[in-house]
């Protein structure tokens, strides 16, 4: 646009320099008229000038502009490649997730498919066969009082209720055992007035469990319980402790002083 005024002017120019020349004879006879042409055509040619600075002025402005634009629009572009790259790693980042997710699920599934197939493959508990450990018990209790026994005397329950395994002997009081485990071994003494005895359960010669009572007036009873390792071919029995001991110890239709044992395992 700054070319097109450039080239009005001297388009002016030149058209003033023709009507110069053409009438040069005229402008003789008419200077002052003259004068005043060229005056407002300088005037015009000034304002044209003016014209053509501002908009000079205007270009450089809007060029400017339009780099600044450009700077804009570059950085725009800039911003959407990082968001496309982004949006392309959270998507990355998803589908890692969901195939983490699906193996995993996956192998839970297949977990529990083995859980199952390992339950089928179990026995039936109510089939299952164990084999049955031999029963060792026993049971036996005073058939009458038994008189003063003393300190340190073995106490002999002569009647046999049961004896699995017979490893009680009536005739000792001794129970001698058929099989090693575990057995449990259980005892009463009654007493009556003014009687007091310590019954003590002995095993291979060791004090394992003592019961003691006193019977100031009337009839009481005292019991005890142990639990304890047997070896096969041990025994045991109960004895009167070393001490003072005190009377008889009863044992009759009105109450019974017994001894007993079984094994657990």
């Amino acid at each position: 646009m700054a070319f097109a005024i450039y080239f009005l002017l001297l388009v002016l120019i030149h058209t003033n320099q023709v009507l110069g020349y053409e009438n040069s004879n005229s402008a003789r006879d008419n200077d002052g008229s003259m004068k005043d042409i060229l005056t407002s055509q300088q005037k015009q040619i000034d304002f044209l000038v003016q014209q053509v600075s501002e908009l000079s002025k205007v270009s450089k402005n809007q060029r400017i502009e339009i780099d600044e634009l450009k700077n804009v629009n570059r950085n725009l572009l800039l911003t959407i490649s990082d968001l496309k790259r982004s949006h392309v790693s959270i998507q990355h980042q998803w589908s890692v997730r969901l195939d983490e997710e699906t193996i995993e699920k996956m192998a839970e599934r297949d977990d529990q498919s083995v859980i199952r197939k390992e339950r089928l493959l179990l026995p039936n508990p109510q089939t299952t066969h164990v084999p049955k450990t031999n029963v060792v018990a026993f049971y036996a209790y005073m058939s009458q009082d038994f008189p003063n026994p003393g300190a340190s005397h073995t106490l002999v329950f002569d009647t046999v209720v049961t004896n699995v395994g017979n490893g009680y002997h009536s005739t000792t009081g001794v129970f001698l055992a058929p099989e090693t485990g575990v057995y449990v071994f259980s005892w009463s003494m009654r007493l009556f007035n003014g009687e007091y005895h310590r019954a003590e359960l002995i095993h291979n010669y060791q004090v394992m469990g003592v019961a003691y009572l006193y019977a100031p007036t009337g009839d009481h009873t005292v019991s005890e319980t142990i639990v304890i390792q047997v070896n096969q071919g041990d025994d045991v029995y109960l004895r009167t402790q070393v001490g003072d001991n005190n009377g008889d110890i009863e044992s009759g239709s009105g109450g019974r002083s017994i001894f007993s044992g079984w094994k657990l395992n």
